[in-house]
């Protein structure tokens, strides 16, 4: 069972849970959760990262984005900003926990892949394995571009069950409806502005900030992706961008949706994930 931490930064505090480990040559989980979901993402009862990692004994941690959760609101919301606040609260864990484990391994799905990338890019001072990214690219189809402009910024919304079944999960046949509501308490308001700059922002940033990147790159995009283009070209040419990268996958999740973790497919994705982990400090 997880439980409740905080992390500081000196001008921020940052809510997350945490699990301990057993394997003390695994590096730690360190978890980043897209828009509109706190921490709970990552431990959604019989869709859990955070029960996969425990089998395996992986520490994990899962934070709460600026602006989520418990954690201190940014004055400007931004993908840029909310990287710094949590490379800096990451440092405060990692103070806590260097002694236990090799490392550090970046978790981000959807725009949690996105801060994930710009923390990366940063070459933070604490020692970072690799980065698993899902839900993320940058190229957005139209029809997203064109509702999330369409909001009006400097405001919150909520997704409906509707809006997330439509958005987020896949065909009939490839999750369980059960799953949204089992994941109703992971799900929070989110701030109108990264919806805007996930489609806006974002999409020019990318190329710059992943060719930075200089640590392992486990990068996967579902088949029935809502929120991207998720054709196998498009999912290379993401991939092809991390050029510093030492060490580059990418894949295609077959009959999933966007929440990958969250469907059918979703323990097969995180025994992968999980493999790809271990062999960075195994090797």
């Amino acid at each position: 069972m997880p439980e409740s931490i905080t992390l500081t930064t000196g001008t921020a505090r940052v809510s997350a849970i945490a699990q301990t480990g057993s394997a003390g040559d695994l590096p730690l989980l360190v978890c980043i959760p897209g828009g509109s979901y706190n921490s709970g993402y990552f431990d959604v009862p019989g869709h859990s990262l955070f029960a996969a990692a425990d089998e395996r004994g992986f520490p994990i941690v899962a934070v709460d984005r600026p602006g989520y959760g418990a954690s201190d609101p940014l004055d400007e919301v931004s993908f840029a900003g909310n990287a710094s606040v949590l490379t800096d609260a990451i440092a405060d864990l990692w103070a806590q926990q260097k002694k236990t484990c090799p490392g550090i391994v970046l978790i981000g799905h959807s725009m949690g892949g996105a801060i994930a990338v710009h923390i990366a890019a940063s070459r933070p001072s604490w020692p970072l394995l690799g980065i698993s990214i899902n839900g993320i690219h940058d190229v957005p189809p139209q029809h997203v571009t064109g509702a999330w402009k369409a909001i009006p910024r400097g405001t919150a919304i909520s997704f409906t069950s509707d809006d997330r079944a439509h958005y987020m999960y896949g065909p009939e046949g490839t999750y369980s409806p059960a799953v949204l509501s089992a994941a109703e308490p992971a799900c929070a308001p989110i701030p109108v502005d990264e919806l805007h700059e996930v489609v806006e922002g974002w999409p020019l940033d990318f190329a710059p900030l992943a060719a930075r990147v200089n640590v392992a790159v486990h990068y996967s995009l579902a088949e029935h992706e809502g929120l991207w283009n998720s054709t196998p070209d498009s999912i290379s040419a993401f991939a092809d961008a991390f050029t510093a990268a030492p060490q580059t996958t990418a894949h295609t999740i077959k009959s999933s949706g966007h929440n990958v973790d969250h469907h059918d497919a979703g323990p097969a994705f995180h025994t992968d994930q999980l493999d790809w982990a271990a062999q960075l400090t195994r090797a």
